[in-house]
């Protein structure tokens, strides 16, 4: 893999110069500030898929009493520091699974705790227990709760041959204690929940920070936290032509502090009028290095990963892994599907944004629809949803030459504007933005949008699901990140 670029940093900005804003204060019953804003953090971190969260915060936070479960999850490397992936929720049952403790107040049965650690040995994902505390933004195990697992979990450990250890959760935050696999111990950085809303869980609310005065007007809205996410994000950008190269500019401009730019292509003459600040001597130059240039144009301390490969090359893909997330913005069945892959098998959000604009043989323009897509993990998927078609996978995933003998060799390309792109770039990024800030009101709308131009109206469409999908079930790779 290309090792990433750093760009020199800018000189610092004295503290007088810099303006520091807070978020509103939360208003009672206000749906939008429900969730604070924690930047991401370094170490450990466990993700979880939204159904999954749905379902254990409805065991956790049902009453006032204390319930258990526990969480089998895969592994992987993430932009920050090894992540575990939810996979399975086994939830104990009160008074049956979850019972009077000897040592405490209530602790998991031995029968729940040796049934679910067979089956993390048998499918090589770490064992986590779960309890819930009383609480709101801040969360700790107690010196009883630490003891437990000093009895129990150096057996569990040698047992599994996996990493075991607890999570303990109120509703705003969330703390765990590891035991890997080498002997070590580590704690939990922060549990992710990439829905409509991407819900960061950590021990406690994350310390106060300054806003550069460059995104002062953001950070009016966003909020200094808010801003510093945007910073430490790791975002992918797959394709780069009219609509990458557009979504370049704007997560440059927002503070994205790490771009992944993938795409094998170069620019032609028919590309200028629509790659954002392209230049007639660009023609011939890869697309990575066009955008590259955008990016650090906009953001001169920005860290990039030009990738000049289709996405099904293994840098490609292993790059993708390590996201916070992925925006597809190219429009091959082969790129569809390693996205979606990604989306599920590590838990990664991604949007997808394009334009089509039909045109008949006759030059009958149809309806032009300009979509954008959010995948969640585990939620909306693009096999479900018929996105893509198999035969086509199968000839993009043939070499260069026998791809375009097989499907291009005829083929007329589509129409492309750079003004329709842009409706499509927008919501996207307006959708990510609120995302990860936070600010949507509600954390479980995952509709796509679709924008018709022609006849000026919006519509919002509902993914399908197919319980038994291969893609995002757990027939197939949810959560199982590496392994």
């Amino acid at each position: 893999m290309a090792e990433p670029t750093r760009t020199p940093t800018l000189p610092s900005i004295e503290p007088a110069q810099r303006l520091r804003q807070r978020r509103p204060e939360s208003r009672e019953g206000d749906p939008m500030v429900r969730h604070q804003v924690n930047p991401p953090a370094d170490g450990w971190s466990l993700a979880l898929p939204p159904r999954m969260w749905a379902e254990l915060s409805e065991h956790l936070f049902l009453d006032g009493d204390e319930h258990g479960a526990v969480i089998l999850a895969g592994i992987a490397d993430g932009p920050r520091g090894p992540r575990l992936l939810g996979r399975e929720l086994l939830i104990a049952t009160d008074g049956v699974d979850y019972v009077a403790g000897t040592f405490g107040y209530r602790a998991l049965s031995p029968e729940f705790v040796r049934d679910a650690a067979v089956r993390a040995a048998d499918e090589q994902l770490a064992y986590l227990a779960v309890h819930n505390h009383f609480g709101s933004t801040s969360v700790g195990f107690s010196p009883v709760d630490f003891a437990s697992h000093e009895r129990g979990y150096p057996a569990l450990r040698q047992i599994t041959g996996q990493v075991v250890g607890a999570v303990v959760f109120t509703p705003q935050a969330a703390a765990g204690d590891l035991w890997l696999r080498d002997g070590a111990r580590a704690e939990l950085a922060e549990v992710i929940v990439p829905g409509n809303n991407l819900i960061r869980l950590r021990p406690r609310l994350a310390p106060a920070t300054v806003s550069d005065l460059r995104y002062d007007r953001q950070a009016r809205l966003f909020g200094d936290q808010g801003q510093e996410t945007f910073n430490r994000l790791r975002v992918a950008v797959v394709g780069l032509g009219g609509v990458g190269s557009m979504l370049v500019e704007f997560l440059s401009r927002l503070g994205v502090g790490h771009l992944v730019l993938i795409d094998d292509e170069k620019v032609e003459e028919t590309n200028l009028s629509r790659l954002i600040a392209a230049e007639q001597t660009d023609v011939g130059k890869l697309k990575t290095d066009l955008a590259s240039r955008n990016a650090l144009r906009a953001n001169p301390e920005i860290t990039l990963e030009p990738i000049a490969e289709r996405v099904e090359h293994p840098t490609a893909r292993q790059a993708l892994a390590s996201c916070d997330w992925i925006f597809l913005a190219a429009d091959t069945d082969a790129a569809r599907h390693w996205v979606n892959e990604t989306v599920h098998r590590y838990l990664i959000p991604a949007t997808q944004a394009g334009v089509k604009v039909p045109v008949g043989a006759d030059g009958t323009i149809g309806q032009i629809h300009a979509a954008t897509r959010l995948l969640v993990p585990g939620k909306t998927c693009m096999w479900c949803d018929g996105l893509i078609n198999s035969t086509n996978l199968a000839i993009d995933m043939h070499p260069g030459e026998e791809r375009r003998l097989a499907r291009y060799l005829d083929e007329v390309p589509a129409p492309s504007v750079i003004a329709l792109n842009s409706v499509a770039v927008a919501e996207a990024v307006n959708h990510f933005m609120l995302a990860v800030t936070a600010l949507h009101e509600d954390d479980t709308d995952t509709a796509s949008i679709l924008h018709r131009p022609r006849s000026r109206d919006r519509a919002l469409v509902v993914s399908r699901q197919d319980p038994t999908c291969s893609a995002c079930g757990l027939n197939g790779p949810l959560g199982r990140g590496d392994s």
